[in-house]
């Protein structure tokens, strides 16, 4: 029976890993999902509440550090308010028409949309667009990092218990 949770929860969590990169999936956490099915299959004897929370803790760390990396970096390159706002919508926009390619070209295009309608410079408005692509590349870093290690603490527990 536990090899059973095991694949499924090993499912759920490679499917969190590709949620890394398309947003309409919850990445990290259907990773943890993953690691508390299993940890519930066992009665948390491989999976102890404590690694769970310092999963959780990963998990939480892993979605805040992408949430802001795109908006720090804009703002740190003097990306307005209201160009942050144009680069997520038509970031959301962009997702639900053409996945991942359309999120990032979504955001990129709200950005420099957003920062020419409201008077900047097309330069300064490239700047930010930049900006708010490398914060997207960052937070998907941290993403995957934080991850990857719960992954692999969940398999060392779990081929070593």
């Amino acid at each position: 029976m536990n090899i059973l949770f095991l694949i499924l929860s090993t499912i759920i969590m490679l499917v969190g890993m590709v949620g890394i990169f398309v947003p309409v999936l919850p990445g990290t956490g259907l990773v943890f999902a993953g690691t508390l099915l299993y940890a519930w299959s066992t009665n948390f004897q491989v999976i102890s509440i404590g690694y769970l929370i310092f999963f959780a803790v990963l998990a939480v760390l892993a979605w805040g550090i992408d949430y802001v990396a795109s908006i720090l970096t804009a703002k740190k390159y003097g990306a307005s308010k209201y160009s942050i706002i144009c680069s997520v919508v038509l970031g959301i926009i962009g997702m639900i028409l053409f996945s991942v390619p359309g999120l990032i070209i979504g955001q990129l295009a709200g950005i420099i949309l957003g920062e020419l309608y409201f008077g900047k410079e097309m330069r300064s408005a490239i700047k930010s667009g930049v900006a708010v692509f490398v914060g997207y590349l960052l937070g998907n870093t941290a993403k995957i990092v934080l991850c990857s290690i719960i992954v692999a603490v969940f398999y060392f527990r779990v081929f070593t218990f």
